[in-house]
């Protein structure tokens, strides 16, 4: 009797027997025992990953010889479970799989043809073979297709291999658990990425990204497509997520393509995305959105969580450093408060009051009652925050005209901020106004104010309850054209 007509019977004769076994792995027990024996490397249950790509599923199952003797030879059949086979297992392990039809796979060689013979591989192991590999390809489509029809069955592939000696159920049967799943392309940053500039930061920051297939082999030549978003899509963003972002202008940026391809055996493509700060406003929570369009490859999807990406930047202004000889004040009450060094000590303790029992007669009609500031280094854009006297309200400034100048005595105003947050601002409480800028530099800054809770400071008044008062004043500036 040749050693296939033994194996096919004991096949015959055995095969019912094999599924009652021990299900533990036992291999090294069992090396003593045979000269050679053959197994599958991953016995037991396996999950299955199956991409929907239009192609059949290719899978590669090795089957191992080992023993006392690795230079004995071995002859080995693989068959797959029939009917009676799968419901056995199911009895044994408590399992309810449903096989998969045979018209849903074949035994291929490793060029993807099939085998002239479908129930059965044979298999010869020389003295020379550690392993030997079985291929089987899977109608992917056809099979998902059957899956998404019967969600209640789970279907399974079952595998056995026969030889002259079997070690344990649990290297001798394979069970393959197919998960279809449809490819997906992604980015790997996805989501809001912040970054924030200064005036010390390079001109142009470069950042870089991946768009990425989820598969372990790509077999295609196919392409991707990437864009900026535009305001309608942000807007959207915005509301949906509670952000107020600003869409970055379009001479701020470049983004190094639109198109990313991709050939046979590459998962990923990069593309970067140029960031210019001198073409930013200060203090706007900008966003460029890149957003992926589009895939050549119809079966391919794209993941509509992975799908964008959000630069948000923002350019900080640098603070300056404001020293007591650095300002002055129009007019001053003697006794209440320490005057304009209050204003750049640090302290929201200390405070500059403006006059409420005698006369202002230098009121400015523009800015009020106000501040100068002499700047060490010209600016070309500034942002104010200032801190109400801590100790009451009741010269809450309501209305601020600033200022600039390169000779103290010509102004040009170059921001007017009357806004609910200053209106309803309380004591010891921080304002922020917009960030001003000036077509060329300025060595000059008047602060004024031109009203506040109490009343209008831009004109003049002998006693009367029109004043103001600050605790702090600080200035953040930068040079950038």
């Amino acid at each position: 009797m040749t050693m296939k007509t033994r194996l096919f019977t004991y096949l015959l004769l055995a095969g019912a027997a094999v599924l009652f076994s021990a299900c533990e792995d036992h291999r090294q027990d069992h090396l003593e025992d045979f000269q050679t024996m053959v197994y599958f490397r991953n016995g037991g249950e396996q999950s299955l990953t199956l991409f929907r790509t239009g192609e059949d599923g290719f899978y590669r199952i090795p089957v191992c010889k080992s023993g006392v003797d690795l230079k004995g030879t071995a002859d080995a059949i693989v068959i797959p479970f029939d009917e009676a086979q799968m419901q056995m297992y199911n009895i044994r392990y408590e399992t309810d799989y449903s096989l998969i039809p045979s018209n849903l796979f074949s035994f291929t060689d490793e060029n993807r043809s099939p085998l002239s013979e479908q129930d059965r591989v044979e298999l010869e192991f020389g003295s020379d073979d550690a392993y030997q590999v079985v291929y089987v390809s899977l109608k992917t489509v056809a099979l998902s297709a059957l899956m998404e029809a019967n969600p209640e069955n789970k279907y399974v592939l079952g595998l056995q291999v026969f030889s002259d000696e079997k070690v344990s159920d649990e290297i001798n049967l394979i069970v393959l658990k197919p998960e279809i799943e449809i490819p997906m392309i992604s980015l790997v940053s996805a989501g809001v990425e912040t970054h924030n500039y200064t005036s010390a930061s390079p001109a142009a920051e470069t950042y870089r990204n991946t768009l990425s297939l989820n598969m372990e082999e790509n077999l295609w030549d196919f392409t991707c497509t990437i864009a900026p978003a535009d305001a309608a899509w942000l807007a959207d963003y915005n509301y949906n997520n509670g952000k107020n972002f600003e869409l970055l202008p379009a001479d701020a940026y470049s983004l190094s393509t639109n198109t990313l391809e991709f050939k046979k055996g590459q998962l990923d493509a990069d593309f970067e995305v140029e960031i210019r700060r001198e073409s930013m406003d200060m203090l706007k929570e900008y966003a460029l959105p890149i957003v992926v369009t589009g895939c050549s490859k119809s079966e391919f999807m794209v993941d509509a969580n992975k799908s964008a990406y959000l630069l948000n930047v923002r350019l900080d202004p640098d603070q300056i450093t404001l020293t007591a000889d650095m300002v002055e004040v129009s007019a001053n009450h003697a006794g209440d408060g320490t005057g304009a060094p209050a204003l750049v000590d640090g302290d929201v303790t200390t405070y500059w009051h403006s006059p409420w029992s005698g006369s202002v007669t230098n009121a400015d009609p523009v800015y009020g009652i106000y501040v100068d500031i002499t700047l060490k280094t010209p600016l070309t854009a500034i942002v104010f925050s200032y801190c109400t006297r801590a100790q009451n309200a009741n010269g809450v400034p309501t209305h601020v005209v600033i200022g600039v100048s390169n000779d103290k005595s010509s102004w040009t105003t170059i921001g007017d901020c009357q806004t609910a947050e200053m209106a309803e601002a309380k004591t010891a409480t921080w304002v922020t106004l917009e960030p001003m800028k000036h077509t060329s530099s300025f060595k000059y800054i008047r602060f004024g104010i031109a009203e506040s809770v109490a009343g209008d400071l831009t004109v003049n008044y002998a006693s009367s309850p029109m004043w103001t008062a600050l605790s702090e004043l600080v200035l953040y500036g930068t040079s950038d054209n």
